[in-house]
């Protein structure tokens, strides 16, 4: 008889910061990573999701932008749910600050951490005048020279909204993963249906893949309100995505 936490351990992404993410152009252009960050209006909000992989329930996730004095906030709170929770105490949190600066988006620090292992921390920090990005990983510090703008799992949706307002179908640029800077491509693949609970709706959908890595990123969003992820599914290799799929969105004056 197969136990069910067997099954549960093996449908959750191994890797906690995707979990943390899931439970958190011209026509062909190739471009440096600079596209102008004033034609992407912002708009804060809080959005609940629902984490799902095989059809199985991970957890709840947490999303939300909102300005911090002269900054903007991205963070993400992710919370196993059900029997996951037997078998996983992660609680994952990432954060990323940003500004805009000379009609680009300047990302400011990123912090990737767990509530319940407060030792688990990752940090990324900008100095756009010194053109540096000071990094803690894995209890190492690095730095790392900045030639262009970055954008990582959470600023990449400014970054989306950009190119459907310029019509760009496809996008190559800097991104920050696991305390360096690669190489990432995110391409429009047009508007589809998609479900998002119980309804039908239509979405643009993208679909981001990074060097190094076999993981692909897909994302869909609503066409009226297009910085708001419905869908995020993430998947490794020919791995059973894993989805984290929109249930509620509260928007903020």
């Amino acid at each position: 008889m197969s136990r069910p936490c067997s099954k549960l351990r093996s449908s959750i992404p191994s890797d906690p910061r995707l979990l943390a993410t899931l439970l958190l152009g011209l026509l062909a252009f190739f471009g440096n990573g600079a596209i102008a960050a004033e034609e992407a209006p912002l708009r804060a909000f809080t959005a609940s999701y629902e984490l799902t992989r095989s059809g199985l329930k991970l957890g709840t996730a947490e999303l939300s932008l909102e300005p911090v004095e002269k900054t903007w906030r991205w963070r993400l709170t992710t919370r196993p749910s059900g029997l996951v929770a037997m078998v996983t105490s992660k609680k994952p949190y990432s954060e990323t600050t940003f500004i805009r600066e000379q009609d680009q988006i300047r990302l400011q620090q990123i912090l990737l951490t767990d509530e319940n292992d407060r030792n688990n921390l990752e940090s990324a920090s900008f100095d756009w005048k010194s053109r540096q990005m000071k990094v803690l990983r894995k209890g190492k510090h690095s730095s790392v020279k900045l030639t262009t703008e970055v954008y990582d799992y959470q600023s990449i949706h400014l970054l989306a909204r950009a190119m459907q307002l310029q019509q760009l179908n496809e996008m190559t640029f800097t991104f920050y993963r696991k305390g360096k800077l690669v190489k990432s491509r995110l391409v429009y693949r047009g508007k589809s249906s998609i479900k998002v609970g119980k309804r039908n709706t239509n979405a643009n959908i993208f679909v981001q893949t990074i060097t190094g890595s076999k993981t692909t990123v897909k994302y869909s969003y609503g066409l009226k309100n297009p910085l708001l992820p419905l869908l995020v599914e993430s998947r490794k290799g020919d791995d059973t995505p894993s989805i984290m799929t929109l249930s509620k969105v509260d928007w903020h004056s």
